[in-house]
């Protein structure tokens, strides 16, 4: 029997509108503190928003991949792999474009400022010493600018607190597998610290066409792989240099070098015989001064911030005619800015959080002949955009039972457009019962790239993105906090979204422009859930996400966006110092650029580890343990079946 999208959405509706949860897992009779939604720590209970934390035992577990493994379990949220380790990896929430999902590290916007959308590439993002990460889902920009129009990824990475802490951690398995971290943390009255470091090799496979049946026979034989290596350093500190007045420091730092097929090798033939190479560095700092003022109810917050992506891709095809030794495409972006925030506590009154942002993009890239240095490089372009924002946000208690917020924000982009955008919630925690009904609304918008705004093939006049959206939900505990349910109804619609032609352009733009003219809309079903089926030895957790899309000019399925989505987690903890995970996960069908239309695929993943002692642990994993052959963008092979293991010493 085949599973279409309709069969299964059937069968798994009911369950999910009974069995969800907006958390990972957690003990339920401890506050959950959440920073994402608000802006300042906020009593998950308390909010109306639409939220998931991923704890860092979650993000440990999933390995070498890491967070884009542990975020295709988040409801509403769906990944973008090309295949292996180390390989472009994107996220969207809700169904909005990559682009459209803002992607946070310790509260502050990293992105590829060169890339056509300001994509995050997940693929280069090594998993230093995270303490968890906060998925907000639905727009946003009234609290975090442009881009948050599906909804924010917020990164938050450990800060010291107690006793030094040191951890380290090897483990080797498939496809060439070498995999090393480590971590040094810890805190006095005075001051914290936190370091880590990780490192990775994979020998890889071949990207395009690996394990995928419809191309056989089109194919020379197969390289032995295509090698990543990936180096990731973060660091975070504190300091109390007075009453009420602290500093805080932050960095990472990420090197990726990864080989991968020529994507623009559109002959089948000549694949394996074309390769491009990436090296690319990351690297973000922060600098944050708080200091509390009338009895400490304003706290003041000014943060200095930047970052940068620098890489270059080595190719022998598709370069410029005369570049007959192969060449270099160049691209250089950085993000500077500065934001003061302020958060006033106002009593019963509730709290007013307010702040004024500075962001400059720039991005500068540029083509050269191999080998490098030969000829001085051709640039392409060289420009920059400064967007200046100003905010307010305002939550208060109705009571003991509702708690609402409204916010706004408006944005001015140099040379483009100013526009405001807002945000509501509401949270009703029922009278005597553990029932929770929420419901948000709000708008968002994405200013245009600079890409997209001073390439070749850029409109400098392009209006930014907009969207306007809301859902509903429910939260309800049972049996004594052992079973956690939730479960959300969202619909978003968008205008102005900007798309390319190649033709009807005006004469400067002879190859195609850019242009504002497209929209669609996402609607659709979330749920998760947390179950004790045994205390302290069986755990059930589930999710699901139904997203039906569309684009409003065709009428045509959103591309990559599946209708269907669905992961369910078994844990078992009965054996003092073991504990076992199996997973299963299934998406559903999906169309992809072409016309194509991918096949659905469940995938089943095992999690083990076993504490020898106090300071020794040992762990494996097995990875698509059915070696199911499957893709999560079209020609782009998956991992098949695959063996990790290794030991982690704290002390």
């Amino acid at each position: 029997m085949t599973l279409t999208p309709g069969r299964l959405g059937a069968a798994l509706l009911p369950f999910a509108f009974t069995i969800t949860t907006p958390l990972f897992a957690q003990d339920a009779s401890l506050p959950v503190l959440v920073i994402t939604a608000t802006r300042v720590p906020t009593d998950l209970s308390r909010t109306g928003s639409s939220i998931s934390v991923i704890p860092s035992q979650e993000i440990e577990r999933s390995g070498a991949k890491g967070l884009t493994e542990v975020l295709q379990a988040v409801p509403g949220l769906y990944i973008h792999d090309q295949g292996g380790i180390g390989s472009a990896a994107t996220a969207t929430l809700r169904g909005a474009s990559p682009g459209q999902t803002l992607v946070l590290l310790d509260g502050i916007p990293i992105g590829d400022t060169t890339g056509t959308d300001t994509t995050l590439d997940f693929g280069g993002i090594a998993t230093t010493d995270i303490e968890r990460i906060e998925v907000l889902r639905g727009p946003q920009t009234a609290l975090y600018g442009s881009n948050a129009m599906g909804g924010v990824i917020n990164i938050i990475t450990r800060k010291g607190k107690g006793d030094i802490r040191r951890s380290v951690s090897l483990e080797g398995g498939s496809y060439g597998l070498l995999h090393g971290r480590g971590s040094i943390s810890g805190s006095t009255d005075t001051m914290s610290y936190a370091l880590s470091v990780d490192t990775l090799h994979a020998d890889g496979f071949p990207r395009y066409g690996y394990r995928i049946d419809r191309l056989k026979g089109l194919l020379p034989p197969m390289p032995k792989g295509d090698p990543t290596d990936r180096t990731g350093v973060s660091g975070r500190f504190s300091w109390l240099v007075g009453d009420g007045i602290e500093i805080e420091t932050g960095f990472s730092a990420h090197h990726n070098r990864v080989t991968f097929d020529n994507p623009f090798a559109f002959v089948p033939a000549d694949l394996y015989s074309r390769f491009n190479q990436q090296r690319q560095w990351t690297a973000q700092a922060f600098v944050k001064a708080t200091a509390l003022a009338f009895d400490g109810k304003l706290k003041n917050a000014l943060t200095v911030f930047g970052n940068l992506t620098d890489r270059s891709i080595a190719q022998t095809e598709s370069c410029p005619p005369f570049y007959a030794t192969g060449c270099y495409t160049l691209y250089h972006g950085t993000r500077t800015g500065a934001e003061y925030q302020g958060d006033l506590n106002l009593g019963s009154w509730g709290t007013t959080v307010f702040g004024a942002r500075t962001e400059t993009e720039r991005a500068d890239t540029a083509i050269e002949v191999a080998p490098q240095g030969s000829l001085p490089a051709t640039p392409q372009f060289n420009q920059h955009q400064t967007t200046n924002s100003v905010y307010a946000l305002q939550t208060a208690s109705l009571g003991s039972q509702v708690d609402v917020s409204l916010g706004g924000r408006i944005d001015s982009v140099s040379g483009g457009a100013s526009f405001p955008t807002w945000r509501g919630t509401v949270a009703w925690r029922i009278p005597d019962t553990t029932t929770k009904l929420r419901a948000s609304a709000g708008t968002g918008a994405k200013i245009p790239s600079l890409y997209q705004r001073f390439s070749a093939y850029g409109t400098a006049s392009l209006n930014p993105e907009t969207s306007v959206g809301v859902d509903a939900g429910i939260d309800q505990t049972l049996f004594n906090d052992r079973l956690t349910l939730s479960g959300t109804i969202f619909y978003n619609r968008y205008h102005d979204l900007i798309g390319f032609r190649f033709s009807g352009c005006d004469a400067t733009h002879p190859f195609g422009c850019y242009f504002n003219t497209g929209r669609a809309e996402t609607k659709g079903f979330e749920g998760s859930a947390d179950a004790v089926i045994v205390p302290n030895e069986w755990r059930l957790r589930t999710a699901y996400t139904y997203l039906a899309s569309k684009d409003l000019i065709t009428g045509a399925e959103l591309l990559q966006r599946p209708r269907n989505k669905a992961s369910t987690s078994l844990i078992y903890t009965g054996m003092p110092k073991l504990e076992l995970e199996g997973r299963v996960t299934y998406v559903g069908t999906r169309l992809d650029f072409g016309s194509v239309r991918l096949d659905p695929y469940w995938r089943v993943d095992a999690f083990a580890s076993y504490r020898v002692s106090d300071t020794v642990t040992l762990f494996a994993r097995g990875e698509n343990l059915t070696d199911a052959k499957y893709e999560e963008v079209q020609n782009y092979g998956v991992a098949g079946r695959s063996i990790y293991g290794g030991v982690k010493v704290t002390w």
